[in-house]
């Protein structure tokens, strides 16, 4: 059967590594480390370079490993030397370094967070070191691993989630597992009067106040990216990246964002898409450019007479503070690709913090042509779902982009090669570190491209991908699925 070609492109906004080498299988009962290494560099093409002072070349050892980057048996290898070991514009180098200077960089910290009461793992919680711009979330079950400086010892960690009091918590000395339970807050604090106001005069605020509660500054954001793609029930393609974004000021809205590739990698070995190419155009592109307190969508502006109609939806507790629960929907849905959802209002600032919204059912189908950028006459692709959320974190008194996800589904039937699927589309992105110094546009040359396919353009991977980046942590399914390739 041939292939049908499926791109997908996200309306509002909706990812680059070549595999980084080739894998290798050695079984030796005894080799010299020097001759092993010589064995890796030729079975493989890496070329590994490495000081003879800091290698124990004469040493004998034995291995059997199948099916491994020559960087991963090195590093298994030597893992008892204090060697830095480094994949480096695709050579291998290995060098001394004193562990006391690796020890100095960064901390690792992990754990869970759950709710006090019910014992529940609690999604989608803000973990920030007080008073600066590094941060993380944790995953749907509530996990988290959390890289930082050393220097940000004795400094605050703050976990904060909608509902919930934030919790403080000094930064430890070394790595550690730190498990968090988190008290719901009610909105009846003592101290604050909540007074209700009209919701167009608060949307009028919103607008108003728009300059004062945002970053006014250039920034750079470095941002972590992962696109997963599921068939039905399976995965089918997931990418991950590290991305730099060029935000500009929150008062020029004029002035677009522009995103680069940092690096990043996929996995090779999820499930086979059964008789479709599905794929997602533009990711990092169109996401750099979700950010709804920004470009005010869903609200009047320049005087012109809002689409959107407000509902007052109650309070709540959002960082310690009170908040507004605001509705919107169209005055008329006419289908011309109108949402709905509910913003989180700040009551004292009236910045928005937090967005959920989707298309609404008039709008998902007329959506089609926007939706999908490319399909075959005679296969039906139905779009059956498009919501968007986005968040935001305090950071010296204003506010910045924090995270952004979306997910699409699509429902696809192919008669003639009987196929008939959803597929799940979902992008996640986290802005973990923000820097406002020296900041300049990036060249556009450089710039990841609106009909770029994030998964075609991971063309080189790196091994130690990660290193001191913070990501998302995967749930339990993602873990499996990248624990897959691993072996």
């Amino acid at each position: 059967m041939t292939s049908m070609r499926i791109v997908i492109l996200l309306v509002f906004g909706f990812l680059f590594v070549n595999s980084f080498g080739q894998t290798v299988s050695v079984h030796y009962s005894k080799i010299r480390v020097a001759d092993l290494l010589d064995s890796l560099q030729l079975k493989s093409d890496v070329n590994i370079a490495y000081d003879v002072n800091a290698v124990p070349v004469d040493s004998m050892v034995t291995i059997s490993i199948r099916n491994q980057h020559p960087l991963e048996i090195i590093s298994d290898l030597l893992k008892v030397h204090s060697l830095n070991i480094a994949l480096v514009n695709g050579q291998i180098i290995i060098s001394e370094i004193q562990m006391d200077e690796v020890l100095s960089k960064y901390i690792r910290i992990r754990g869970k967070v759950i709710d006090h009461e019910e014992s529940y793992h609690l999604p989608l919680v803000n973990i920030s070191i007080k008073g600066k711009a590094l941060g993380t979330i944790t995953n749907n079950g509530g996990e988290y691993e959390f890289v930082l400086p050393r220097t940000f010892i004795r400094d605050t960690l703050a976990f904060s989630c909608l509902g919930y009091a934030t919790s403080f918590h000094p930064v430890p000395d070394n790595d550690s597992i730190l498990d968090v339970s988190m008290v719901e807050t009610s909105v009846k604090l003592a101290e604050v009067e909540v007074k209700y106001e009209d919701v167009d005069a608060i949307i009028e605020q919103v607008v108003y106040f728009r300059e004062d509660n945002y970053w006014d500054e250039k920034a750079l954001l470095t941002g972590f990216f992962r696109e997963t793609i599921r068939q039905d029930d399976a995965f089918v393609q997931v990418s991950e990246a590290i991305v730099e974004i060029y935000k500009t000021e929150y008062n020029r809205p004029q002035g677009v964002e522009r995103v680069r590739f940092v690096k990043g990698r996929k996995n090779k070995e999820v499930s086979p898409m059964d008789d479709v190419l599905f794929k997602l155009e533009g990711g990092p592109y169109y996401f750099s450019r979700l950010d709804v307190a920004k470009y005010l969508d869903f609200l009047p502006v320049d005087n012109k007479e809002t689409i959107y109609q407000y509902s007052y939806k109650g309070n709540d507790v959002y960082n310690d503070e009170i908040v507004y629960r605001i509705g919107f929907k169209p005055i008329d849905d006419t289908g011309q690709l109108l949402y709905q959802g509910e913003l989180l209002i700040h009551s004292s600032s009236y910045a928005i913090v937090r967005a959920e919204f989707e298309l609404t059912r008039r709008s998902l189908r007329q959506s089609k042509r926007s939706i999908i950028r490319k399909t075959s006459r005679k296969v039906k692709a139905r779009p059956i779902e498009a919501s968007y959320y986005i968040d935001y974190r305090s950071f010296q008194g204003r506010w910045i982009l924090n995270k952004v996800r979306g997910t699409v589904r699509v429902h696809i039937v192919d008669k003639k090669h009987q196929v008939d699927s959803e597929f799940d589309a979902v992008t996640e992105m986290l802005i973990s570190d923000m820097s406002s110094e020296g900041v300049e546009r990036f060249k556009l040359s450089e710039t990841f491209k609106p009909k770029y396919v994030l998964a075609e353009e991971i063309v080189e991977e790196d091994v130690v991908f990660w290193e001191n980046y913070n990501i998302i942590k995967p749930d339990e399914a993602l873990e499996k699925v990248f624990k897959k390739e691993d072996k």
